[in-house]
């Protein structure tokens, strides 16, 4: 990252607050907060003007959901370099948090992710913590997660799933396979549950959230059809109104009517990429997930037999798609990818708004909400 002075306004844009457009002001960053929010006549003299005419300046983005990126995989290289390398890809693309992702794995590699994040998190303020998809889920509804390592959740997990000070642990799990009562513990340590990749009854799903799991991975993503009679997990998410969901919105996940939808059911949706390997790189390049190879193809990743492994888009590259191709409100889908996610996290007190002491980790945009440029805690993204 290239570091600019310590003072320096951002002029000539539309703002985009993280919870309202606004024209014709300027935006005070000094040092890694922003200041205030002024007109161009109230911008002190000793801050350096950046003007920035045609465009939006939003908050950045925060992903609770990335696998991979510049062509690294963290299942297959669970080390600090590779989660400094994966961050890095993302922040380039606008993305200034987020929490990479271990899949279904042998116990060993769960834990080594777990030891690396902490480590790369002491190094790099954009990691946040780390995201554990699996390995306690649901065979039937398993994706690409390798089964031979699907397993019930056992107390060295227990000892394992403990987050230390200012570290996030979100953990996917299905109700089916971890009951209420360990979900209670898990959550009690400091855990966020999440259920996905099930095949759980309504009534064990609500069991669940009555445990205080939060909420659902990926929304009809590993989750079974909707039927007339049969509601099934996404069917339980969309009536849970005080859940949360994420939603991969790349147009190959999940289709758009449903994703139109789900944003007027639910308030409590924000977007994940679900990035693997190839996300952040002009160059994509076949990576192995497990014994399977896995392909890039247009914007997703496919497997051997075609099954969907992950997507290549960032969400940077996500939200001009659901504005212009789903159809969905400017302002809903910023907030989908920034204050949003930060609100789950609990983290909506610091970032997700441009607003007086907030950390100063913003996007500027062309006016159809494609990147141009990226500050993480005030610094210039290169």
């Amino acid at each position: 990252m290239q570091e600019m002075t310590d003072s320096f306004a951002l002029t000539d844009s539309i703002l985009f607050t993280g919870e309202t457009f606004v024209e014709g002001q300027a935006l005070l960053v000094k040092e890694d907060k922003i200041l205030d929010i002024v007109s161009n006549s109230k911008i002190p003299p000793n801050f350096r003007l950046h003007p920035l005419p045609h465009s939006i300046i939003a908050p950045a983005y925060i992903d609770c959901q990335v696998n991979g990126g510049d062509n690294v995989l963290f299942n297959a290289q669970p080390t600090e370099k590779t989660a400094l390398k994966i961050a890095a890809a993302h922040r380039k693309k606008g993305t200034t948090s987020l929490l990479p992702t271990v899949i279904t794995d042998a116990p060993e590699v769960t834990r080594s992710a777990i030891t690396a994040i902490r480590s790369a998190k002491k190094q790099d303020s954009s990691i946040l913590g780390i995201h554990i998809e699996g390995p306690h889920i649901s065979k039937l509804n398993k994706g690409v997660h390798d089964e031979k390592y699907i397993r019930e959740l056992n107390t060295d997990d227990l000892d394992l799933y403990r987050p230390e000070t200012k570290e996030i642990i979100l953990l996917t799990l299905a109700p089916e396979t971890v009951p209420p009562e360990q979900i209670r513990q898990i959550t009690e340590q400091g855990v966020i549950v999440f259920l996905g990749h099930t095949a759980a009854t309504p009534e064990q799903i609500r069991q669940s959230l009555k445990a205080e799991a939060r909420g659902f991975t990926h929304l009809f993503n590993g989750m079974g059809p909707i039927a007339s009679r049969a509601i099934g997990p996404a069917g339980t998410a969309l009536d849970e109104e005080q859940s949360w969901a994420s939603i991969i919105a790349d147009n190959h996940h999940v289709a758009p009517e449903l994703i139109r939808l789900a944003v007027k059911v639910k308030e409590n949706l924000f977007f994940v990429s679900d990035a693997m390997a190839p996300a952040g790189t002009d160059v994509p390049a076949p990576f192995n997930l497990g014994e399977r190879t896995i392909t890039p193809q247009e914007d997703i990743c496919v497997d051997e037999n075609g099954t969907i492994a992950g997507a290549i888009l960032t969400l940077g590259e996500i939200v001009p798609i659901a504005i212009r191709d789903i159809g969905l409100d400017p302002q809903r889908a910023l907030q989908m990818a920034s204050n949003l996610p930060a609100q789950f996290l609990g983290l909506d007190d610091q970032l997700g708004k441009l607003l007086p002491n907030f950390k100063a980790d913003i996007v500027a945009l062309d006016h159809s909400f494609n990147v141009q440029k990226v500050w993480k805690n005030g610094k210039e993204v290169v």
